[in-house]
């Protein structure tokens, strides 16, 4: 769901910025004038724009300034941990319509490089992930699919691209919302079925031992953003519907309509808990010792501390209800 969400809400934001326009659509190479101040701590993808934001969560400038009418999505850091690479939806072009692309730049707004063009209209890339050789990259690939003119459904696979020949090697179907385990043997995902979000899977990078990550047997009506730990030993994930009979009234209007919780879990899907529970779904953001976790929700933007559940809350306001988060430093 909120996989579809975001591609209606980008679409939106585009449509309606780009209907403002009181000059010709920008070009599709950004501005350099804009420099990131140094050793920010996090970035925030958001409609606004690649957000830099320091130790305290506050906006202190963009990574880059990126072109007019555009919407960033789902940034991670780089094996070399001085780039990102991110989805990006741009105005639609007469070539290849609606869609989104992958991109990667430096931490310091440099060296911008476009990794993967949609090459027809409602084409979406999002999720890029660059395994620790910096030579491959995961990336969910979502195609709409129109049956004389009318569409029924979404073609949901994640896709290895060869970064030094661009070959492209379809991994799995019927998945979206990847992530790579640090050694680049395993992806956890969220498995698909007729378009709704049907549990956390687990399939090796070469498209091998696919099967439900969970051996447990509980169930969730709704899963997103499963999050390996740094060191691979768990993941982190957001989901809802699970234990629904204690829901607190309180969250209880959560546009999925029931409160959203975060999850963590070991790599062997032998148990399951519950660390805090949220207003809305949200995306985790792990630091880099794997202690806590940073995450938005209902325009808050907070870390947990995972050993004693601790919330602390860095910032409150406009930017910290929708977007994804990284944790550089």
């Amino acid at each position: 769901m909120l996989l579809v969400m975001r591609a209606l809400f980008a679409a939106v934001i585009v449509a309606v910025l780009a209907a403002c326009q009181t000059t010709s659509p920008g070009s599709t190479s950004p501005s350099t004038t804009a420099k990131p101040p140094p050793n920010y701590s996090f970035v925030l993808a958001t409609p606004a724009g690649m957000l830099a934001l320091d130790a305290k969560g506050a906006v202190v400038g963009q990574v880059i300034s990126l072109p007019k009418d555009s919407a960033p999505s789902y940034p991670s850091l780089m094996p070399n941990k001085r780039s990102l690479v991110f989805g990006i939806t741009l105005v639609p072009s007469d070539a290849t319509g609606f869609g989104s692309d992958v991109w990667a730049v430096d931490l310091d707004g440099t060296n911008l490089k476009k990794l993967i063009l949609h090459d027809r209209e409602n084409v979406f890339y999002d999720t890029p992930l660059i395994d620790s050789t910096g030579k491959l990259m995961y990336v969910h690939r979502r195609a709409a699919i129109v049956q004389n003119g009318t569409y029924v459904g979404n073609d949901d696979s994640i896709e290895k691209i060869d970064l030094t020949t661009q070959q492209m090697t379809r991994v799995i179907t019927n998945a979206a919302d990847p992530t790579l385990s640090p050694d680049g043997k395993l992806l956890v995902y969220v498995r698909y079925d007729n378009g709704a979000p049907k549990g956390l899977w687990r399939v090796a990078t070469d498209g091998s031992d696919n099967r439900p990550f969970f051996s447990i047997g509980d169930t969730w009506w709704y899963m997103q953003s499963p999050r390996f730990s740094p060191d691979g030993s768990s993941i982190a994930f957001s989901a809802a519907g699970h234990n629904a009979q204690s829901l607190a009234p309180a969250v209880k209007l959560a546009h999925l309509g029931i409160p959203s919780e975060l999850f963590i879990a070991p790599l062997d899907g032998k148990s399951v808990k519950s660390i805090i529970q949220t207003n809305d779904d949200t995306n985790p953001a792990w630091s880099p010792d794997g202690t806590k976790i940073i995450f938005i929700s209902g325009g808050a933007l907070s870390i947990l501390t995972i050993a004693d559940g601790k919330v602390q809350q860095l910032q409150r306001g406009d930017n910290f209800f929708f977007g994804d988060l990284v944790w550089l430093r």
